[in-house]
């Protein structure tokens, strides 16, 4: 009987042994996982431009030092104020070293926001900027909406 008793305590010794190696070893791997730096977007639109004319939008995209070239998804976003409903969704048009760029033009005066999304790397990103086309009225500039959005990651 002592000799099963002692077997049995040297398997549940090995079976603790065991599990104790397991669990550091997942522990290990868990901290070693470095936590990536966050893709951001660097929305650039100029502040006014005419009824007609060609406007160039880029979308600088980084993940710290890096340029990303490989995101998963560029659109731009774009509607009047006050029509968000009526907002048209736009690929980019060209794409180089970190820029996505969409050039397109307006038909009509007013104030405009331009929202792009951007899907990077498991991260998504989607700043605003607000752009004047052609001659507003003053009161077109004081509006409800944001221009400036904060970033969703």
């Amino acid at each position: 009987m002592k000799v099963k008793l002692n077997y049995l305590t040297i398997i549940l010794i090995l079976f603790s042994l065991f599990l104790t190696a397991c669990n550091a070893s997942a522990n290990k791997t868990t901290n070693e996982e470095e936590i990536p730096e966050l893709v951001e977007v660097d929305l650039q639109v100029p502040e006014k431009a005419e009824v007609g004319e060609k406007v160039l939008i880029k979308a600088h995209v980084t993940q710290g030092n890096e340029e990303v070239d490989d995101a998963d998804e560029v659109v731009f976003e774009i509607w009047k104020n006050g029509s968000k409903d009526e907002s048209q969704m736009l690929d980019f048009t060209k794409q180089e070293k970190g820029n996505y760029q969409l050039e397109t033009n307006f038909d009509s005066s007013g104030v405009y926001y331009i929202q792009v999304h951007v899907t990077a790397r498991r991260m998504h990103v989607m700043p605003k900027q607000q752009i004047i086309i052609g001659d507003v009225d003053p009161s077109e500039l004081t509006t409800t909406e944001e221009t400036n959005h904060h970033d969703h990651h």
